[in-house]
C-alpha cells in the first residue's frame, strides 16, 4: 500500500515538466544569454591591455613588412574584436600614420611625431588579425591587408 505523503508517478512527471518548462523560459527571455556564443567573435575595448598588446605587436610587425623608409604608428583603432579559440584571436582595424623617424634606429613610437609635409603625410587603414596563446608566451599575426583611405 502506498503511503500518502509519497507522490505518484505523474505528480512527478507533472513536476519535472514544470521545472524544464521554467528553465526554458528563463533561457529564452534572457538576451544576454543568447547574443554570445562560445568562440563567437565579440566587440574588445581598445582601451584593453590585452588589445593595446595585440595593437602594438601588430603595428610593429606591419613596420617590419614594410618597405617604407619611416615607422608608422597608430593614429586611431577604427575597431576591435575578439574571439577565444586556442588562446584569443583580435580583430583590429587600425588607422596608421607615418611618422618622421626613419626606420633601422631604436625609436619609441610615443616619441615619432606624424610627419607634417604635404608629400610625406602617408595614411592607411590595415585589417589585423593577430591570435595570442599567453600560457605559452606566444603572439603572431596570422593575416593582414591595407589600404589608403
Amino acid at each position: 500500500m502506498a503511503n500518502n505523503q509519497s507522490l505518484s508517478l505523474s505528480q512527478w512527471a507533472a513536476l519535472a515538466l514544470t521545472l524544464v518548462t521554467a528553465a526554458c523560459s528563463v533561457i529564452r527571455t534572457n538576451p544576454e544569454a543568447n547574443e554570445k556564443a562560445v568562440g563567437g567573435v565579440e566587440p574588445a575595448d581598445p582601451k584593453d591591455e590585452e588589445v593595446q598588446k595585440a595593437v602594438d605587436f601588430a603595428v610593429e610587425t606591419y613596420n617590419d613588412l614594410t618597405n617604407d623608409a619611416y615607422v608608422s604608428k597608430p593614429i586611431q583603432v577604427i575597431s576591435a574584436r575578439q574571439q577565444v579559440v586556442y588562446g584569443k584571436d583580435f580583430y583590429l582595424k587600425i588607422k596608421l600614420g607615418r611618422t618622421t623617424c626613419p626606420k633601422g634606429q631604436s625609436v619609441d613610437l610615443d616619441d615619432c611625431p606624424f610627419n607634417e609635409l604635404p608629400d610625406q603625410q602617408e595614411k592607411t587603414i590595415c585589417n589585423f588579425k593577430i591570435n595570442t596563446v599567453p600560457w605559452e608566451k606566444k603572439i603572431s599575426m596570422t593575416n593582414f591587408s591595407c589600404q589608403s583611405p
